[in-house]
């Protein structure tokens, strides 16, 4: 009995694998373009409009000024977004509050980012789920799910540029194309995913339809055991990055009490 109990769960899960790709591929569409319509922040849905209100106020207190609330539309078919965007024009640092409603109900993260001159880009944030697709390799990430304090988030991300982008300053945008900067990273998606194979644009060009190689890719990266195992791996690599930047900070901190006063010369 229970062989054939074991022969029948592995039958499932063997047609769940083959057949949701087919599922997935069928249905999954992501918009070529952004449609980001400014709202006041009394405009938006009640839960919301707390959450900015909220993390504006955060964002405030660390320097960082409203550029505005958006609506962001649908991204991607059965979902609708919305953001909140902020710049700290004397760091060239970008705040952002994303929320989106999906059939699964409302999630939201908060993240900071920066762009530099070489064309990278770091971007840290609270998002725990885990991207489905190949990302930007220009486009270094770090999530950091348990850090819901602002100012602790910022904190790492800025250990975080000084690490991995040392010696270079982040660049700004005028004041009339900031939000567009994040269009630009949005509506790069779709072609960089359908010149590595994953998406294909449609022939009407308002949107990228999954090819077999992207549905089969996120289809079993998102099915049980591959997604766990993927958040395991995930939660490993960002602790020990933690710890690597306390044992930095630690190690610069005795560096900097150790050494001694510089001398002061004068005439007497």
């Amino acid at each position: 009995m229970f062989e054939s109990v074991a022969w029948l769960a592995a039958a499932l899960a063997g047609a769940i694998y083959l057949l949701s790709p087919l599922v997935v591929r069928s249905t999954f569409r992501f918009f070529s373009r952004c449609s980001f319509t400014p709202l006041p922040l009394e405009r938006l849905p009640e839960r919301i409009s707390t959450e900015f209100r909220r993390r504006i106020s955060q964002f405030a207190h660390l320097g960082f000024e409203l550029l505005g609330c958006f609506d962001c539309g649908a991204l991607a078919n059965d979902t609708h977004s919305y953001m909140a965007y902020c710049c700290n024009h004397r760091t060239n640092e970008f705040a952002t509050v994303l929320a989106m409603i999906t059939p699964n109900g409302l999630a939201s993260y908060v993240e900071f980012s920066s762009r530099f001159s070489n064309g990278g880009s770091i971007a840290t944030n609270t998002n725990g789920i885990l991207p489905l697709l190949p990302g930007n390799p220009a486009i270094r990430v770090f999530r950091f799910a348990a850090v819901q304090e602002p100012r602790a988030l910022l904190q790492l991300h800025r250990q975080l540029t000084a690490k991995y982008a040392p010696g270079l300053s982040a660049l700004g945008e005028s004041r009339d194309a900031e939000i567009q900067r994040y269009a630009r990273m949005l509506e790069s998606i779709g072609p960089r995913l359908a010149q590595d194979g994953y998406m294909k644009l449609r022939e009407a060009g308002d949107c990228f339809r999954l090819t077999w190689k992207g549905a089969i890719r996120m289809t079993w990266l998102g099915l049980w055991p591959i997604t766990l195992v993927r958040m395991v791996a995930h939660r490993q690599a960002m602790h020990s990055e933690l710890n690597l930047l306390r044992t930095h900070t630690v190690a610069a901190r005795e560096k900097a009490r150790d050494r001694p006063p510089s001398s002061q010369t004068g005439a007497a």
